[in-house]
């Protein structure tokens, strides 16, 4: 995390003091390690566990191993069986437009998640921005503030991607019309500055990466076919004979 963003996310949880929190994507536990500091308890979800990741550094942690769209659901109908409410979510997890859309809708959708602080890492990234563009926040009567830039993010001079910038949704809290703040430009604005070639069309990009996973999955599907298998052997003599063409050629 850029050092503005370690201190917006530690300063809201000096604020907020949670007694409960969710870390969706803890990596290394940079960020985890602020979250569980401020936090009696946390629960963090991750894909694998880090060796950096172990009990005695994080006593207070819970850990989730595995793949948040399966275990973050069965935790939170966990937590609301239990009476626990939610505080603070961080999520940081599945970078891609429909698996945070996904995990931002859970967080939302469950009844544990009534008076949240929920931030979301890499708000200027194009494939998560596209999927937070999507939510239907409106659907969510508890939803009170919804900033996709409360920190802004960067745009790396090495190569020109977009990453970093934490985004913020508050749910419950009673807020004062002063809590949105001045009027201030948004992403898609910010890009209207830029080269037409460096402005992301949300929609599109989603659009796109949902077929590309289609594709992926019936490609999967045809080649763990017998029809697949039993071809394989006449695909191999065709691919040689346009070869050995070509080189002719």
């Amino acid at each position: 995390m850029l050092p503005g963003e370690r201190a917006a996310l530690k300063g809201v949880l000096s604020a907020l003091r949670p007694s409960l929190s969710i870390e969706i994507g803890t990596d290394k536990g940079g960020s985890l390690e602020l979250i569980a500091a401020h936090s009696e308890t946390v629960h963090a979800f991750d894909l694998v566990r880090a060796p950096e990741v172990t009990p005695e550094r994080f006593p207070t942690v819970s850990f989730h191993i595995g793949d948040s769209h399966d275990l973050l659901p069965q935790v939170l109908e966990q937590l609301s069986s239990a009476e626990r409410g939610v505080d603070f979510a961080f999520v940081d997890g599945d970078h891609t437009a429909a698996g945070v859309r996904k995990d931002l809708e859970d967080l939302l959708s469950s009844q544990t998640v009534t008076d949240t602080v929920i931030l979301v890492h890499d708000t200027l990234n194009e494939r998560v921005r596209a999927g937070l563009e999507q939510v239907d926040y409106s659907a969510f009567g508890k939803v009170r503030l919804v900033d996709l830039d409360f920190v802004q993010g960067r745009a790396l001079r090495e190569d020109g991607e977009l990453w970093a910038g934490l985004g913020i949704v508050v749910t419950g809290f009673a807020l004062g019309p002063e809590a949105g703040g001045p009027a201030v430009y948004g992403a898609p604005e910010v890009y209207a500055g830029l080269a037409a070639s460096a402005r992301p069309d949300y929609e599109p990009l989603a659009e796109v990466e949902q077929e590309l996973a289609t594709q992926r999955e019936l490609l999967s599907m045809m080649e763990s076919s017998l029809s697949w298998r039993l071809t394989a052997p006449a695909r191999s003599v065709s691919l040689l004979v346009r070869r050995l063409r070509s080189r002719r050629g």
